[in-house]
């Protein structure tokens, strides 16, 4: 099981690497480099806070293209090369297969973000050197929402993949994981207007219901966006961090659980 898992994951990787992912990404990484101080000197003001804002929304749409290739390349290779059957009738665990493929894509997802976040960095450490940055901007901010940005890209690939393992074509996995990535930071605003007197007056219990049901079911994507805190300073909660980290985390080991079984009762023909 120990060595089937690791097989898999070793696959994952070499694919992503094989398929010039971090070439692409060094790429981007200079192009945000260079364009950071350009764009943050609009400012004059809260330099270091732009160039971060500006960064950090590159690296989430970079970040997102990237999640969706991969997660939905995963399968969908194996697929196409047909080595998939192969993969199924050999005496191997599907759960092992499932697992292995997304912890391989983790894996590249990290150092992908890693060479993003390191290139950023670089510019907003020049930027900072330049137009000191007060007390607006900390890099244990950066650093934290980096992180969690991290995790928004786990739980969209793991949607992605879970998918994948019910779909018979690529285009509708990468729809519903576009749809639900961009639902998912509105999920929390719509809880709120639910809750509110407004909503109370203006809704119909059914509506309410399904918002309520809304919420719970797509993941709160806004509880992992940290960029007022990074642009504005604003102190993060310790407490508040460590349970959006637990939210992640479970969310992440239900939508891996649900995957491995849609994928142990599909049939190959």
């Amino acid at each position: 099981m120990k060595r089937q898992l690791i097989a898999f994951v070793t696959l994952s990787i070499k694919g992503g690497i094989r398929d010039r992912v971090f070439a692409a990404l060094l790429v981007v990484g200079l192009l945000l480099l260079l364009t950071t101080p350009v764009v943050a000197v609009f400012s004059m003001r809260q330099v270091v806070s732009l160039a971060a804002s500006y960064s950090l929304s590159v690296i989430s749409l970079v970040g997102l293209i990237l999640t969706l290739f991969m997660a939905m390349s995963l399968l969908a290779r194996d697929l196409e090369q047909r080595s998939i059957y192969t993969v199924c009738s050999l005496p191997i665990s599907r759960s092992s297969y499932v697992v292995g493929k997304f912890l391989g894509f983790a894996v590249v997802i990290f150092f992908a973000l890693v060479i993003l976040g390191c290139f950023t960095a670089g510019a907003i450490f020049v930027l900072a050197r330049i137009y000191p940055a007060g007390r607006l901007f900390t890099w244990e901010a950066f650093f934290v929402g980096l992180w969690f940005q991290y995790w928004v890209f786990l739980i969209t690939g793991a949607i992605t993949i879970l998918f994948s393992t019910v779909a018979t074509s690529n285009f509708l996995p990468l729809a519903l994981s576009v749809g639900l990535y961009f639902g998912s930071y509105s999920t929390e605003a719509v809880r709120y207007f639910v809750q509110s007197a407004g909503g109370q007056e203006r809704l119909d219990p059914v509506v309410r219901l399904l918002g309520r049901l809304v919420y719970w079911i797509l993941p709160n994507f806004s509880a992992f966006d940290l960029k007022a805190q990074i642009i504005y300073g604003v102190a993060m909660d310790s407490k508040s961090l460590l349970l959006t980290q637990l939210y992640g985390i479970g969310y992440l080991g239900v939508l891996i659980v649900l995957a491995t079984i849609s994928f142990s009762r599909r049939e190959f023909l």
